[in-house]
């Protein structure tokens, strides 16, 4: 009787939570917050207040699926199957997750009389850059150990399989490149294929391949190719690979970036996944995790080769965070997980917000993961650069996903991120593209967020966020981008622009329609402004950008020489730390490096020069949609690129804010006695009644 007593106390409570967090939304008649809200916020801007370069190359994709209809700056390949990539042949196997399958699945969209021709997978990514006018392309390389060695489908769990059905890689052949390279010989060389890419490219100083890619997410080969029956990688195996490889890079193309370990996640910068190699939690360990030992090992092969072997060092993070109920964020739907993906980017970079994921509680010490990188590069590596070449929040089919898409590229811009590409797991992303689109392209000519973050702050507001920018090719223009991230109410937003210059006046403004994902222009008399203070009510789960020009008041005498001075003598402007409690990062101390010139010691990225990329692939022009009036009710929002045409289907429009009842206070009264109650009743129940 007493078991009885105690499962209904325990479905009351549990259906209770649900009713109080899916049901409310199901029905659409009444609203709970499943977040505390906060209401109204005041904003500050300060255009003189910690200055700071703006990477270019934060606006990365990764080559997967379909990359039309947006601007991004830098593409990059990605996959599994790159770490047994042949490219002598272009046969690849899939791993466990494709049943250990070799194939040519990565070149076969091309007509099969290609398929034999050398590094066509590296062909068809320099032919989507020239496509889509991506300046920056980056090739990762095999350094696993063994490459596919045919095409003829799944490969046994066997040691005749490993012999016959892989080739081994080594990274330096010692002997004359082939522009046709032996594919008879059992080996595959990566310099020899460097060399192969630099010949039919250009070097990177040329237009040709920017950087590389010591492979991807080594701390998973065993698991992700278990056929071959290889233990897991060991610290110092990893850390010898990279340099032996880099070094094989840089002889070839000194001026190509180095991309290293590219590791998955927070587990894997800690302990690569496993404890072999070293006892990270030893006392007597100097290294507080992996990461601190790969750079300080990199830093030592470097200067036992008398230069840079490591440029960026590269992670990939896949938000793990969860919700109060289990669910995976990155992958969830309900409202629920799309609140929680809202907050999940704040794992980045605020030491006050833990997430609910296992990693992150159980290894608390090594979040925020920004600072605690950048950290460990000033200690163990200085002047490495940071990337995260493949992230994603979720969220790509709703409107979250385009604010936490946003907060990651406004975080990323904030911390100094070098470089940064995104990965959805979703095959349609449309908010997220949205929301890159925001940065690089939000009136369909180009116009982009700017090139220095400026200082802004949100007083500490979970609800919302803000980033502001200036641009050095218009020095007047102020851009401006908020989110309310409450989905139940509206939020009030009240801004305060600080100038020692300019008196700004609202110009346009650029919005995402929560529902088509569509780039829009909100109708101007929402905004109130005045007297460098804009005032304007944002909608549920709201994104938005105010672009602002500045001009001199008449009774101002400019006598000093503003940041974008372009008199030689005129210094960089000074990078100061931002301000604990800004959402727009934490300290640094160095700003982003220019990349526009070339340094004794340092390789840096070159523009790419104007000579064109030979066409493998039939291209077609991409359309760019311009900024328009918000779409009506029956209007279909339409993406063209080279594959093929996404249609997204018509969705009826309601204001929730208008025509949807809110929680009153009293109903919020009653409803937390009810759940008091219930839990009191548990508590009777499982511990004092004895009955």
């Amino acid at each position: 009787m007493k078991k009885y007593k105690q499962m209904i106390s325990f479905s009351a409570a549990l259906s209770l939570i649900f009713g109080l967090t899916g049901g409310a939304y199901a029905n659409n008649e009444m609203f709970v917050e499943i977040i505390p809200e906060t209401g109204g916020v005041n904003i500050t801007v300060d255009t003189d207040r910690d200055i700071r370069k703006i990477s270019p190359y934060i606006y990365g994709i990764n080559d997967i699926g379909d990359i039309g209809s947006i601007s991004p700056t830098v593409i990059k390949q990605s996959g599994v199957s790159l770490s047994s990539y042949n490219w002598e042949t272009n046969y690849s196997n899939s791993g466990v997750l494709g049943m250990n399958t070799n194939d040519i699945s990565l070149v076969d969209d091309y007509p099969s009389s290609k398929w034999n021709t050398p590094a066509l997978y590296a062909d068809k990514l320099a032919a989507k850059s020239r496509m889509y006018n991506i300046p920056v392309k980056l090739i990762t390389l095999p350094m696993m150990g063994y490459v596919a060695a045919d095409s003829m489908g799944i490969v046994s769990d066997d040691d005749f399989s490993k012999s016959t059905r892989w080739h081994k890689v080594k990274f330096n052949k010692n002997d004359t490149y082939l522009n046709n390279p032996d594919t008879d010989d059992d080996t595959v060389y990566v310099d020899e294929y460097v060399s192969f890419l630099v010949n039919r490219f250009g070097s990177s100083a040329e237009g040709g391949i920017n950087g590389y890619f010591l492979d991807s997410e080594p701390d998973k080969w065993s698991e992700n190719f278990p056929v071959l029956h290889e233990p897991p990688l060991t610290f110092a195996e990893l850390v010898d690979r990279s340099a032996e490889l880099a070094n094989a890079v840089k002889a070839i193309d000194s001026n190509a970036f180095v991309f290293g370990p590219s590791l998955s996640g927070l587990k894997g910068c800690i302990d690569m996944g496993n404890s072999s190699g070293l006892a990270i939690s030893d006392p007597q360990n100097e290294y507080s995790w992996f990461i601190d030992y790969y750079l300080s090992e990199m830093r030592t092969r470097s200067a036992e080769k008398g230069y840079r072997l490591l440029d960026v060092l590269d992670v990939h993070y896949y938000t793990e965070a969860q919700t109060p109920l289990g669910g995976d964020v990155l992958t969830g739907t309900d409202p629920v997980s799309n609140a929680f993906r809202m907050q999940a980017v704040r794992t980045l970079w605020d030491s006050d917000y833990t997430e609910t994921s296992p990693n992150v509680m159980m290894y608390k010490q090594f979040t925020p993961i920004i600072p605690t990188l950048q950290a460990s590069i000033r200690m163990n590596y200085p002047k490495t650069r940071l990337s995260f070449s493949e992230y994603d929040f979720g969220g790509g089919n709703d409107i979250s996903g385009a604010i936490a898409e946003i907060d990651a590229l406004g975080i990323f811009a904030s911390q100094e991120v070098y470089l940064a590409c995104l990965s959805p797991q979703s095959e349609q992303y449309p908010f997220q593209k949205a929301a890159l689109n925001l940065f690089t392209d939000y009136d369909g000519k180009g116009s982009s967020f700017g090139s220095y973050l400026v200082y802004s702050d949100n007083a500490n507001d979970n609800m919302s966020s803000v980033y502001a920018a200036l641009d050095d090719s218009d020095p007047e223009l102020l851009r401006i981008i908020l989110t309310n991230k409450q989905m139940v109410n509206e939020k009030d937003f009240e801004i305060e622009i600080r100038s020692d210059e300019y008196i700004y006046e609202l110009e346009s403004a650029a919005a995402i329609d929560k529902d088509t994902a569509k780039l829009y222009q909100p109708d101007m008399e929402l905004f109130d402004c005045e007297d460098n203070r804009i005032s304007f009510t944002a909608e549920t789960t709201g994104a938005y950008m105010l672009i602002l020009r500045g001009t001199v008041p008449e009774d101002v005498t400019d006598e000093t020489d503003s940041v974008w001075s372009t008199d030689p003598q005129q210094t960089e402007p000074d990078v100061t730390d931002i301000t604990a409690g800004s959402e727009t990062g934490v300290t640094s101390d160095a700003a982003a490096p220019d990349i526009s010139v070339t340094e004794s010691s340092e390789y840096i990225y070159i523009e790419p020069s104007d000579e064109t990329v030979p066409d493998l692939i039939e291209s077609e022009t991409v359309t760019q949609t311009t900024l328009e009036e918000k779409p009506s009710e029956t209007e279909i929002t339409t993406e063209e690129n080279v594959s093929e045409i996404i249609s997204s289907e018509t969705t009826e429009k309601t204001d929730d804010n208008e025509d949807a009842p809110k929680v009153p206070l009293p109903l919020k009264i009653i409803v937390s006695l009810m759940c008091l109650t219930v839990v009191g009743g548990m508590v009777y129940i499982l511990f004092f009644d004895k009955k």
